[in-house]
């Protein structure tokens, strides 16, 4: 996507899904602060037992950038839509989306 210094924010061509690349991703919230649907948030990096990881030099909290993958990969889709008890959620297949068409 346009504005990140180090190419870790693409777009999937088979899904359409925003796609963002943890290991090139280093932090700088140029697409958290970029995005139009506000989509994207920077959220601290924590170890297995849930402490934040930091900078060693400054002490600081290391940031990534983060949104819904959709739970790609996961059987049945993803889990809001499974968990709603209204079926009011439903995942638009990208390459069939209209976005002047009935929902």
């Amino acid at each position: 996507m346009i504005g990140c210094p180090t190419g870790a924010i693409h777009r999937s061509l088979q899904t359409g899904s925003v796609i963002i690349n943890d290991i090139t991703c280093i932090g700088c919230a140029t697409c958290a602060n970029s995005c139009p649907y506000n989509n994207i948030a920077m959220v601290a990096i924590r170890d297995i037992d849930g402490r934040e990881i930091t900078e060693p030099q400054s002490g600081k909290p290391i940031f990534k950038a983060t949104k819904c993958d959709y739970c790609e990969g996961q059987p049945g889709g993803p889990a809001c839509v499974r968990a709603c008890p209204h079926d009011a959620l439903k995942r638009v297949d990208f390459h069939e989306y209209n976005p002047t068409g009935p929902i």
